[in-house]
Parts: structure tokens; sequence; C-alpha cells
């Protein structure tokens, strides 16, 4: 890493760790985001079509524990052999490399060249007039063959600033060796769960996250979307709605059945509860696929995954809470033009197939998820194609730090049984519209 990256890196860092103190998890790259150049994302060769004279862009990104990236990168120079990638390792929790990143483009910071941004950043980052507007790079109908849930993460006030690299949403995991067909409906899960309880098959009929941290934003969004509701109607706050009480206390009745300490899990106490054999369903990330399938797992062979279910004020599917990664090219950049090559290859159909069949990584290009190596190499991602397609983004906002802790704090006031969801609803939508209006 160099110098003048590394100082801003250990600054930003050092900041992390004293908020900290005063509370709040982070979220790590798990959990909880092209065609303007001459050759067409996915096509062979080697392409010389760049400026022949030598370029080194610099890529910033969460470390990988997989090869993916190390193959990506590989395969990126073998193909473009005038552009060389330094590729910059940053700090493993996704906190630490938002404060990181900021420290850096605020401060007009050029060292960089592409940055790896969580899917909530990518309208702050535009809104800040740190990352450059694709638009001209990466055309419409090219957007068209990505998923369009992770393509409405990286748009903000009418431009696109960051191209989808992978994406993540909240799926349903469920015994099939108790359920023949897992729930439609909340209500269905949760009287299956309570049957399978009442009968001593399992401990508990749901398992799910519920802390004070942001995969509870993403939990009560699943309830809120899969209801009719939503947070934002472009920048007018339309939260507080009789959906959106509804689906708050569908989401209390998930106590029910649940742990008595479920409030304060976050994915790996639900993960390794039902891989433990004493769940019927979780609602966690499709990271946790492999996990539950390990020779060692008592549930190993026995599970399915399912969308989020649908509440009653809700369409035809659940809508799962979208996760995921994407890539943006810095505005003070000086290789712009290749910065994009470089995106233009990580997120086309090349890159993202090594990038699934090397780390289990969630295409964000729909062709993959007909790809035979693709689904050879992960079987389930058949299961997360309908999932992905419904899956929403959290609310697309330069505010959303601000959003996120007040969803946070009323939501686990509501399930600590300190206010009811009226009140909840109503506090969230306050907030939310004063922080809106600064």
């Amino acid at each position: 890493m160099n110098k003048r990256l590394l100082a801003l890196v250990l600054a930003a860092v050092m900041l992390v760790f004293v908020l900290s103190a005063c509370g709040g998890s982070q979220t790590s790259d798990n959990g909880t985001g092209d065609n303007a150049a001459e050759t067409q994302p996915g096509s062979e060769g080697t392409d010389n079509s760049a400026s022949e004279e030598a370029i080194t862009v610099t890529y910033a990104r969460g470390k990988d524990t997989t090869t993916a990236n190390q193959k990506m990168l590989e395969a990126f120079e073998a193909k473009y052999p005038n552009i060389k990638i330094n590729y910059q390792e940053m700090p493993p929790q996704s906190d630490q490399q938002h404060n990181a990143f900021v420290t850096a483009l605020s401060a007009g910071d050029d060292s960089v060249d592409v940055y790896r941004l969580d899917i909530i950043w990518p309208a702050e980052f535009a809104a800040a007039g740190w990352v450059e507007p694709l638009d001209d790079y990466f055309t419409e109908e090219e957007r068209a063959k990505f998923l369009q849930g992770p393509i409405q993460g990286c748009t903000y006030n009418g431009s696109i600033y960051a191209v989808p690299l992978y994406t993540d949403a909240g799926v349903l995991y469920y015994r099939k060796d108790l359920v023949s067909t897992p729930p439609e409906t909340w209500d269905e899960l949760y009287n299956i769960g309570k049957q399978l309880m009442d009968e001593g098959k399992v401990d508990y009929g749901f398992v799910f996250q519920a802390n004070q941290y942001e995969g509870l934003v993403c939990n009560v969004l699943e309830y809120i979307h899969s209801n009719g509701g939503k947070v934002l109607d472009g920048s007018n706050v339309v939260l507080n709605s009789e959906n959106s009480i509804e689906a708050l206390n569908i989401f209390k009745k998930m106590l029910d059945i649940a742990p008595e300490g479920v409030t304060t899990y976050i994915e790996n106490d639900g993960g390794a509860m039902f891989q433990e054999g004493k769940a019927a369903f979780m609602r966690n990330w499709p990271n946790w696929w492999s996990n539950l399938n390990k020779d060692e797992s008592a549930v190993k062979d026995k599970v399915g995954i399912a969308p989020i279910p649908k509440g009653p004020k809700g369409d035809a599917t659940g809508k799962a809470t979208l996760g995921g990664w994407n890539l943006s090219i810095n505005k003070n950049s000086k290789n712009k033009d290749a910065a994009w090559k470089f995106i233009e290859f990580m997120t086309g159909e090349e890159g993202q197939k090594i990038q699934s069949v090397e780390g289990g990584y969630l295409p964000t290009r729909q062709s993959l998820y007909k790809d035979p190596d693709v689904i050879k190499a992960n079987p389930h991602f058949e299961s997360m194609y309908d999932v992905l397609v419904n899956a929403l983004p959290r609310p697309v906002s330069p505010f959303y730090p601000k959003i996120s802790e007040s969803i946070q704090i009323n939501t686990h006031k509501f399930l600590m049984g300190e206010i009811d969801a009226k009140t909840a609803v109503e506090n969230m939508a306050k907030e939310i519209q004063d922080t809106m209006a600064q």
C-alpha cells in the first residue's frame, strides 16, 4: 500500500476504534454491490486497443479470502499487457474501509483509481463528488444485462456511479427433511415453525438477526418491502404507512418461535444454531450454504433455499434486502479510461465467471445464472436467481448512515417492547425526514 493511502487508512482505522467504543456494530464484506470501451466484456484474447504506453491502475478493496480476486487480476493483465494493476488490500471490516475511503477522497487523494464500494455507499460518494459518473461508459443496453436491484443501488439522481461486481441478498433457509414445500407467506412460516416446535422436532421455529446493527436494517426492510411498504420514494419519506406498521408487528410475532436471546443475534449466532439442527427456518445470507453442508454439519444435505416470504399486503413475491459490492472510478483519477477497461473486465462475463467459479460469489450478470460451469461450481445459484431478481436495495440516499441509525434504534426498541409499532414507524419517518431536510 503506498505511504499516502496507508497514512490515511491508519488514521481512519483509529477513528473506527474510537467510535466503536461508543457502541454499534460493524459489518463485514458478507453482510451485514459496461460497454463504452471497444472490446465487449467477456470477449477472448488479448486487447491492445488501449494506448501501448504502460499504465498502472490502483485498485482498493477488502481482503478476498478466496483465490477469485487474484485470478481475475491475472486474467485482466494477460488480456491488457500494457495495464498493470496495483492491488491495495484494505482493512477487513466494511466500516473501516468506508472511513478510509472517505478520509482519502475528501482530501482529494488521487492515488487510488478504482474503489470497491458497498451497495449502500454509491449515493453518498456521488453526492460528495468523489466518484466519476459512468453514464458515458456504462450504456443502458449493458445495464439491462445486469440484475436490476444492484443497478438501482448504483444509481443516484438519474446517473450511474458504479458497476455491480457481485451481489448478495437475504434468503430463507429451511429444513427440507421437515418441510416439503417452503412457506410463501410469513403466516405460513410462523405456523409451520410453531407446529414443528410443538411436535418436538426442533427447538425453535425461526432464527434471524435482531441485534441493533446493520443486519437488523436488512431484516426489518424485508418485512416492510414484502408488505408493500417502502422507506423512500425518490427524496420523499413514505415509511409512515399502515403497510409498514403491519410489517413491524409481523416481525415481532416471529419472536414467539425464536430463541429468547434473538434480539442479540447477528449472522453467526443463528447460523450456528441452524447448523446444529435446532431450528426449522433461518433468515441469513447465501454464504452460509457452504457451512450448512460441511461434513460436520447436523443438517448436511437437509437444507433448501427459498425466497423471503411475503406479507398480506405484498405482491406475488417477498422482497429480500440486497447486499453486494460495486466498482467506481475516483473522480480525481488520472487514468480513467484504463480504470474503465479494468471495471469493464472485472464486471464482464469473463471476470464474473472467474469470480463465481473460484470464489462462490453471486454474479450480477443475469446470463451467468444459466452458465453450466457456474452452476456446477455453485448448485444453489439456481435457487438464488428468483431471490435476486426480486431483491431491493436499502434506501439509496447520501444520508443512508443516518437513515440506518434511525431504523436500527427504533426497530430494536420496538422488538424489546419499549415502544409500539406505530410509534416506531412515526419516529423513523420523522427522524429520516429531518435528516433529509438538512
